[in-house]
């Protein structure tokens, strides 16, 4: 009967990509600004969890406040990552991905609707570009969201953080908060489509200041906020 559940969760996330996707392109033409989108993006990802009978487990120690962004830092070990932030952080965020995800017939196309930032990690100009876009929607008021491994574990440990996201958060002068996802490459190991049913704990840290930092601290910036998702991943399982 799992098999069956996780067979009929790929079908039923086939079937709400499709129409998730296209109902972004006409909430896009309605709303420019790209956050009914993002708003959709939410309820989808609850649709998406609850259909496949995952359950999320909130631990929230961050004081968020309403109008000030945050550069949302978290490890990636599953293509559920997203969903589960996209449910558990209580604000619209935009996510800094890869260029290659754009390309996705549908999927990238809702991803653009929602203004989401594309990155090309191959052209170092092309990368820049796309971060200065990133500060300025920051400037804007936007929170966005990066893996700063770049990519899915393989083998669940977590790997070394790319410093382009830390530049971002300094340039820009907004808080970083550090998310850890624990139980996603359970439920959804990578390269795999089948979605199990189980529990997940995202843990939101608390916001570390990146302005009036001393060149010191700011060169051992991406190494404290890797330290603290991973004392978070450490931490005890979902119950």
């Amino acid at each position: 009967m799992s098999f069956l559940r996780a067979l009929a969760t790929v079908l039923f996330i086939a079937v709400a990509t499709v129409v998730g996707s296209l109902w972004a392109l006409v909430l896009r033409l309605l709303d420019g600004s790209g956050d009914r989108v993002l708003d959709l993006a939410r309820a989808w990802s609850g649709w998406v969890v609850s259909f496949a009978g995952v359950r999320i487990v909130i631990d929230n120690r961050a004081q968020l406040l309403p109008q000030q962004p945050y550069v949302f830092m978290a490890n990636h070990a599953s293509s559920l990552d997203i969903w589960a932030v996209f449910r558990a952080v209580p604000r619209r965020i935009r996510m800094i991905a890869k260029k290659q995800l754009a390309r996705i017939p549908l999927f990238g196309w809702a991803m653009w609707a929602g203004r989401f930032i594309f990155i090309d990690r191959q052209n170092g100009v092309a990368a820049r570009r796309s971060i200065d876009e990133a500060g300025r929607r920051i400037h804007d008021g936007d929170s966005v969201l990066i893996f700063p491994e770049g990519t899915r574990t393989r083998d669940g440990t977590l790997g070394p953080f790319k410093k382009g996201g830390f530049h971002l958060a300094v340039k820009a002068g907004v808080p970083i908060v550090p998310v850890a996802l624990r139980g996603t490459r359970e439920l959804m190991p990578r390269g795999s489509l089948l979605l199990r049913s189980g529990t997940i704990t995202v843990v939101i840290g608390e916001p570390i200041p990146t302005v009036g930092l001393s060149e010191e601290e700011r060169a051992n910036l991406y190494e404290r906020v890797r330290g603290i998702v991973a004392a978070m991943l450490a931490g005890p399982p979902s119950r």
